[in-house]
């Protein structure tokens, strides 16, 4: 492995930057890939734990709760331990628990194995990210965001079909045990390249403020969770919600009092943020985590595909996703963040909306360039988004910011799955008694009212100041070119 002067003197377009934000998102392709890998293996994976696959869900629910609630922690975490301790522990904890992932031999010691991987994925990505931010100059944001989007885009691409191969010509077992190679590379790029720890003032742990935050964040994740996969449970989930609810309100309460909180929504006052990660940004992440459960079972339920047909018009999405990624800076450097977010925020909603027009027989090809452009706006307003989040925040209170933007993302596309569900069941009470299939038309009425929430979020974004974000866009007013 070439030290880090080498490694520059090889390649001189290669900042120090750069390759500790691909590292960091090696990590969250790490991540990404053991999301997606498992989907094909759990029916496998069931019957060699002696269980149902619709039981063997609290596994992969207690992975995302998991890490929900120790998302606030990793901030302060990072200032006590440093990021480079912090970084590297979250990836050995992470690989060694991927490891008693792949020995279990019952449910409840799957289900133990994965709450200690979400521990692992609470720390890896966020840290790694505000490590990134924090040392990032502002002109290079937009390179840097989308630097650290690449990665994970693949792992999308490549974890379904690699899944299934592994299940199919190996043991599922192997789907976590490729984890050991992955974090022992990632954990000595992170030793060589990131920087020791700098003392910083130690702050005391809110010992209550994890309580009502990690508590509300668990409760509420759970409850979306009963909603979305098991739908005849109204009372247990909306009674889930409401606790949530609460203790969070009560968090906001305590955070706003405490002299030293575990996670601080200072920077929700920041316009550029609160835009970003709150306002307008969480109506987007919620239309767009609703697509990742509406479409496959449009195509499966209502159009009759196979999965793997259903997995292949997925790709269209990533695929659209991956390829925007390569132009999104430039579009964001030429026309400015603030008109990009609006025209394609509009793009967003009318390609959405479009897919309304998707029947039984469709030529696959138009149906896959149908996702693939959808994908290319989402891909944009990712990089833009993302980008102008962290404009405005002082390099001081990056840990902080990072943390907060990771909560709200994670509720938001859990929220996306559970009302798209929630949606879908309503719809369908309308015409038919429990226990009919869903229609297309219910389909339909959703991904309409998927559409309206993409739409609902351009007024925000007129509220923007026309050099919003300029500091790391490179654009001014009055400009047309790069």
């Amino acid at each position: 492995m070439l030290p880090p002067p080498e490694m520059t003197r090889l390649f001189p377009a290669i900042q120090r930057n750069d390759i500790i934000a691909l590292i960091v998102a090696s990590a969250f392709f790490m991540e990404v890939l053991d999301a997606t890998i498992i989907a094909p293996a759990i029916p496998e994976m069931a019957l060699a734990l002696g269980t149902t696959p619709a039981a063997l869900s609290s596994g992969i629910s207690a992975y995302l709760i998991t890490v929900a609630i120790f998302i606030p922690v990793s901030g302060w975490a990072a200032d006590r331990f440093g990021t480079r301790n912090l970084f590297c522990a979250a990836i050995a904890l992470f690989t060694v628990s991927s490891v008693a992932c792949a020995l279990s031999n019952s449910l409840p010691e799957f289900v133990a194995a994965r709450i200690f991987q979400g521990i692992g994925g609470a720390m890896m990505s966020p840290v790694g990210r505000m490590e990134v931010l924090r040392r990032t100059p502002k002109d290079r944001f937009m390179r840097v965001v989308a630097m650290m989007s690449w990665p994970g885009l693949s792992g999308f691409i490549v974890g379904p079909p690699l899944g299934g191969f592994i299940t199919t010509y190996a043991s599922w077992r192997w789907i976590f045990l490729i984890n050991i190679p992955l974090g022992l590379i990632a954990i000595a790029l992170v030793w060589t390249y990131f920087e020791r720890a700098v003392k910083t003032e130690r702050r005391p742990f809110d010992w209550t403020g994890f309580g009502l935050l990690g508590g509300g964040l668990g409760v509420l994740m759970l409850g979306l969770e009963v909603l979305a996969h098991r739908n005849e449970q109204w009372a247990l989930g909306t009674s889930m919600l409401a606790a949530g609810a609460i203790l969070l309100t009560l968090a906001v309460r305590h955070v706003t009092h405490h002299p030293h909180p575990l996670v601080s929504i200072e920077p929700l006052k920041i316009p550029t943020f609160n835009i970003a990660f709150l306002s307008a940004g969480s109506l987007f992440r919620i239309s767009t985590g609703a697509t990742g459960f509406v479409f496959p079972t449009l195509f499966q339920i209502g159009f009759g595909h196979s999965a793997f047909d259903a997995g292949l018009l997925m790709l269209g999405f990533a695929t659209g996703d991956l390829s925007m990624k390569l132009r999104a800076t430039y579009f964001v450097r030429r026309y400015g963040l603030r008109p990009v977010l609006i025209w394609n925020g509009l793009l967003i909603g009318l390609s959405t909306l479009v897919m309304v027009l998707l029947y039984e027989g469709m030529p696959f090809w138009l149906m896959f360039g149908m996702m693939f452009l959808a994908g290319m706006f989402r891909s944009q307003q990712f990089t833009a988004l993302s980008a102008m989040g962290f404009a405005d925040v002082p390099h001081d209170r990056m840990a902080n910011a990072t943390a907060l933007s990771n909560m709200l993302h994670q509720v938001s596309f859990g929220a996306g799955v559970a009302l798209s569900a929630v949606m879908l069941v309503v719809t369908a009470s309308f015409h038919s008694t429990p226990g009919t299939p869903l229609t297309v038309f219910d389909f339909r009425v959703v991904i309409v009212l998927m559409a309206l929430m993409a739409f609902a979020s351009v007024p925000i974004y007129l509220r923007l100041h026309p050099d919003a974000g300029a500091a790391i866009s490179g654009h001014k007013r009055g400009e047309s070119n790069e």
